[in-house]
C-alpha cells in the first residue's frame, strides 16, 4: 500500500481528479453569482438588456410596500432567435414574493417569469431592500388650486369653483397620511374668458412644505367647475394739469375728446373709483391751441380700460383780469358748542382777484368763489386764521386779504347749561 501511494504515477492520478472536481465547483458558484453580476457569454450566444417591470406579491389589501423599483435591468442570453422573440413579446417580468413575511425591514431577491427556459438571466440589481407597513386610509376634501390665474383674458377675473367628487380617499401608511397638508386639483386659465365647465384634473397630494407626496388617490381624477366674471364700470375722465401756461396766455378751454371710459377691476375696486385722470399736462409747454394724447392713470387693481389714452383738447387766449367783490367767508368744521365773530373784515366778505381767459372770467360771480376757514382745532379767544379761495379751474385767484381776525367762545346754549349746572353744584 504504501509503495502504491508512493507511486508518482498514483499522485498524477490523484492531483488530476482533484484538479476536475475544483473546476466543477468553481464553474457551478461562478454560474450562480453571474445571475447578479458579469455574465458569461460564449461567442455564439446572443444578449440584449431590457428594463423589466417589478410586481410586488403581497395582500395590497392589507399592506403597503415601499423600496421596489418600478423596473429592473434585465439580461437576456442564449441564441438570437430566442433572444428576439423575448424582446418582442415582452412577456418578461421580475417580482419580489413577500407572501410570507410581516411588518418590518426585509432583503429579498427578485425572481422573474414569463421567459423561455433556452434563455439566461440576470437581474441587475438582484436583491433589494424593502419595507412593508400596515396600510392606512384616509377621507380628505379636494381644494381648487390655479394656475396662471395673473393671464386670465383681460377683465376677467374667478368668481367661484366646484369640484366633484368633493372628497377623495388617500391610501398609505399611517406615517404618510399624517404628513398630509393639502389635497389639491388645479386648473390652468391663461386666456380664459368663460366659465369652465367639469374639466378633468389630477389630484395631487402634498405635505406642509409643499413638496409632492407619492400615495394611493381613490378616484386619481376630478372634474372641476369655474365661474368667471368680468365686473366693469363707466366713469367720467377727468384731466390734470401742473404748472401755468405762458406768460401772458390762459387756458379758456381744457376737455377730453373721450368723456367716458369703461374700466375693468375686482368689484370692491370698483365701488371705489367715481373717476379715472389723465396723466398730468404740463401747461407751461403748451403756447398754442392744441389737441395732445393724454394717457390714462389706471387706479390700482384696476385690470383695464375700454381706452388706454384719450385726446385734449387744449385752448388758449390772452389773460384778462377782473375782481370779484364780496364773497363771503364760511368757518367750516366749526364744533358744534362754539362760535365765532368777525373782526377783521367785519363784513365777514372778502374781494378776490381773478385772471385767466377772458371767455372764462367775464361770467363769474361771487358764487363762484368759495373762501373758507378751517375752524377744526380752534380754541376760544381772538385769533388770526387763514383764508382759503377755491375756484373754477384754469382760473387763478388771489384774495385781497389772505387773513381774517375772529373772536370764538362758546355758543349761549353752552353757555347757560354750564350756569345751570354750577347753580345745581351750589344748591347741593
Amino acid at each position: 500500500m504504501d509503495k502504491w501511494l508512493k507511486s508518482p504515477w498514483t499522485l498524477r492520478v490523484l492531483s488530476l481528479v482533484f484538479a476536475v472536481l475544483l473546476y466543477a465547483y468553481v464553474s457551478a458558484e461562478s454560474d450562480v453569482n453571474n445571475r447578479a453580476g458579469e455574465v458569461p457569454i460564449t461567442s455564439s450566444d446572443e444578449t440584449n438588456t431590457v428594463d423589466a417591470p417589478v410586481s410586488i406579491r403581497i395582500d395590497d389589501s392589507k399592506y403597503v410596500v415601499s423600496g421596489v423599483p418600478e423596473y429592473v435591468s434585465m439580461q437576456l442570453v442564449g441564441s438570437a432567435s430566442d433572444v428576439t422573440a423575448a424582446i418582442q413579446q415582452k412577456n418578461y417580468e421580475a417580482y419580489v414574493d413577500l407572501t410570507d413575511l410581516g411588518t418590518g425591514t426585509h432583503t429579498v431577491k427578485l425572481h422573474y417569469e414569463n421567459v423561455s427556459d433556452n434563455l439566461q438571466v440576470y437581474m441587475q440589481p438582484a436583491s433589494v431592500e424593502v419595507t412593508i407597513q400596515e396600510k392606512a386610509s384616509q377621507q380628505f376634501n379636494v381644494n381648487v388650486g390655479y394656475t396662471n390665474e395673473d393671464q386670465m383674458a383681460a377683465g376677467f377675473q374667478v368668481d367661484s369653483s366646484t369640484v366633484e367628487p368633493q372628497t377623495v380617499s388617500i391610501v398609505s401608511t399611517q406615517e404618510v397620511i399624517d404628513q398630509i397638508a393639502s389635497v389639491r386639483a388645479y386648473v390652468d386659465l391663461t386666456d380664459v374668458d368663460a366659465d369652465i365647465n367639469s374639466k378633468e384634473a389630477p389630484v395631487k397630494v402634498y405635505d406642509a412644505q409643499g413638496n409632492e407626496l407619492s400615495v394611493n388617490v381613490q378616484p386619481e381624477t376630478v372634474e372641476i367647475s369655474v365661474q368667471v366674471s368680468n365686473p366693469s364700470k363707466t366713469v367720467p375722465v377727468e384731466v390734470k394739469t401742473k404748472g401755468q401756461a405762458p406768460d401772458n396766455a390762459s387756458v379758456a378751454s381744457l376737455s377730453a375728446g373721450t368723456k367716458e371710459v369703461t374700466i375693468y377691476a375686482p368689484q370692491d375696486t370698483l365701488d371705489g373709483i367715481d373717476s379715472i385722470s389723465t396723466e398730468e399736462i404740463d401747461l407751461s409747454k403748451i403756447t398754442e391751441n392744441q389737441t395732445i394724447d393724454a394717457d390714462l392713470q389706471l387706479p390700482e387693481n384696476v385690470r383695464s380700460a375700454s381706452k388706454e389714452q384719450v385726446e385734449v383738447d387744449i385752448e388758449l387766449e390772452e389773460t384778462s383780469e377782473t375782481t370779484i367783490e364780496n364773497v363771503p367767508i364760511t368757518i367750516e368744521n366749526l364744533s358744534s358748542r362754539l362760535e365765532a365773530a368777525f373782526s377783521d373784515p367785519q363784513n365777514e366778505q372778502i374781494d378776490v382777484t381773478v385772471s385767466g381767459a377772458k371767455s372764462e372770467i367775464e361770467s363769474l360771480s361771487a358764487d363762484d368763489i368759495t373762501a373758507t376757514i378751517d375752524g377744526s382745532g380752534l380754541e376760544q379767544g381772538e385769533q388770526t386764521v387763514p383764508i382759503e379761495v377755491t375756484g373754477p379751474e384754469n382760473i387763478e385767484l388771489t384774495p385781497g386779504q389772505e387773513e381774517a381776525t375772529i373772536t370764538v367762545q362758546t355758543t349761549q346754549d353752552e353757555t347757560n347749561e354750564e350756569a345751570g349746572t354750577n347753580t345745581d353744584t351750589q344748591t347741593q
